[in-house]
């Protein structure tokens, strides 16, 4: 579910010190389009390497193709790989996901290692074992807690999406790409290099309460439409939110429509706090 958060996560952790080149890319997508000379980490939400690689590809995605050469090693966490028709490996292929899908025409040197069943639970809804059920059970209290804890926040985000409705959209996609991608930037430089951690660790935080905060302020506006006398009362709000945030995980977990869903609710709930934000700060020196 948090895709993208993990994904960049990921790669800050596991951005080291090599005398081999390293390039770095991070985006909700990373098409690799031109010859790259060393190693590549990449994370996003969907990565296609369309152009020769001539060391080591790391990758971290909800969707992985190669379609070119990789002069190394190919190490990739998502919930799909594909190599295509003009895929040549020198190396070996470690997979942790869910499918891998290999074309005839593809050709990897050295050994390919599939370890399925054990890739993140952000990698994809539709999997099924206890861990999706504690994962939700634990947006389920996040939503509980931002719910009785800030009903101001959660009024003043509801009140934003009803007043602008599409300007929590338009601020969520626009810190969902710009962020991971302003955090890689920093860490261009020694001293940076905290920096930038710090602000993926932020980020994945960030995407955590986010799509908690959609739930809450969903569950908040039916609770007022539908009982709008009880919308005031916080067992009412924390019981909206807890629903609101069950139903959205059962959606992610239906197949071709579940990413959407995510998508959606990460993108509105990050919009979400950002413009309810935005709008304290404004009305804050006028009070």
């Amino acid at each position: 579910m948090m895709r993208i958060a993990a994904l960049a996560l990921l790669l800050a952790i596991a951005t080291g010190v090599s005398a081999e080149p390293q390039t770095r890319l991070v985006g909700a997508n990373v098409e690799i389009d031109e010859p790259v000379t060393g190693n590549v980490r990449a994370a996003g939400a969907r990565i296609v390497v369309k152009a020769p690689i001539s060391g080591n590809f790391r990758g971290a995605a909800g969707q992985v193709v190669i379609d070119s050469s990789v002069g190394g090693n190919v190490t990739v966490a998502a919930g799909a790989l594909e190599l295509g028709p003009n895929a040549r490996i020198d190396g070996s292929v470690r997979f942790t996901g869910g499918s891998l899908e290999r074309d005839p025409s593809a050709r990897v040197t050295g050994t390919i290692e599939e370890v399925s069943g054990r890739h993140p639970r952000w990698a994809s809804f539709g999997h099924s074992g206890p861990g999706r059920w504690i994962w939700t059970a634990g947006l389920m209290l996040l939503a509980a807690v931002i719910a009785a804890a800030l009903p101001g926040a959660t009024d003043r985000m509801a009140q934003e999406l009803r007043a602008r409705p599409w300007m929590p959209p338009v601020l969520g996609f626009i810190a969902l790409t710009c962020i991971p991608v302003a955090a890689v930037l920093v860490m261009v430089t020694i001293i940076g290099i905290p920096i930038g951690i710090l602000a993926l660790l932020g980020y994945a935080m960030l995407l955590l309460v986010g799509y908690a905060c959609a739930a809450v302020v969903i569950g908040a506006m039916l609770l007022g439409r539908f009982k709008a006398q009880s919308a005031s009362l916080a067992g009412w709000r924390v019981g909206a939110a807890v629903a609101a945030m069950l139903a959205i995980a059962l959606l992610a977990r239906i197949p071709f429509i579940g990413g959407a869903v995510v998508l959606c609710a990460l993108v509105i709930g990050i919009g979400l706090i950002f413009a309810a934000a935005f709008r304290q700060a404004s009305t804050t020196p006028a009070a």
